[in-house]
């Protein structure tokens, strides 16, 4: 892997799919997972698991600890690697562009209620459905102008979207899916 060959990034809000789709993309495809939120410190775990969301000088240095993460992994496994990262602003994405170098960005969205009540049910993750609404306010979806962007709704079944992205990684990376 080189920096020409794209990252796969899932973004989005909280609750919306990210890590389950990427887990998926991952072993679907051949390829290695990360999620950006094993890069967290424990006290901004904690803040968040609180409701309170991590400002800009907390997000660069986790976003830079996600880099890193990233540049390992493609030395290591020399496989496409997905990344489940909310690079909720234009700024996170940007700043993932300079540093990881070429991105294919998946921004997973769906249904504010769908989000929220996958939220609730989830019982194996630090952020609340509370801050659903402030990532929401966060949130600068991608524009024309990011080119490297596709978008994907979350509401059909975890296989459905899955499916989807997989046929976009596949168109973007023209390599045939692996036989299984």
């Amino acid at each position: 892997m080189t920096r020409s060959d794209p990252v796969f990034l899932l973004m989005g809000v909280s609750g919306v799919g990210k890590s389950a789709v990427g887990e998926a993309l991952a072993h679907r495809l051949n390829g290695t997972f990360l999620d950006a939120n094993d890069y967290h410190l424990a006290k901004h775990i904690d803040g968040m698991s609180c409701g309170i969301p991590i400002d800009d000088f907390i997000r660069k240095g986790w976003l830079r600890r996600v880099c890193g993460a990233v540049e390992r992994t493609r030395v290591e496994y020399r496989r496409p690697v997905f990344l489940a990262c909310s690079a909720l602003r234009k700024s996170n994405r940007d700043f993932l562009r300079r540093e990881i170098g070429a991105l294919c960005v998946i921004h997973l969205t769906g249904a504010h209620d769908l989000i929220r009540d996958r939220m609730l049910a989830r019982r194996d993750h630090f952020a609340p459905a509370a801050l659903l609404d402030s990532q929401i306010l966060d949130l600068e979806p991608p524009t024309p102008m990011e080119q490297d962007v596709h978008v994907i709704d979350v509401s059909p079944s975890l296989d459905d979207v899955v499916a989807e992205a997989a046929a976009l990684v596949e168109s973007v990376t023209k390599q045939p899916p692996p036989v299984r």
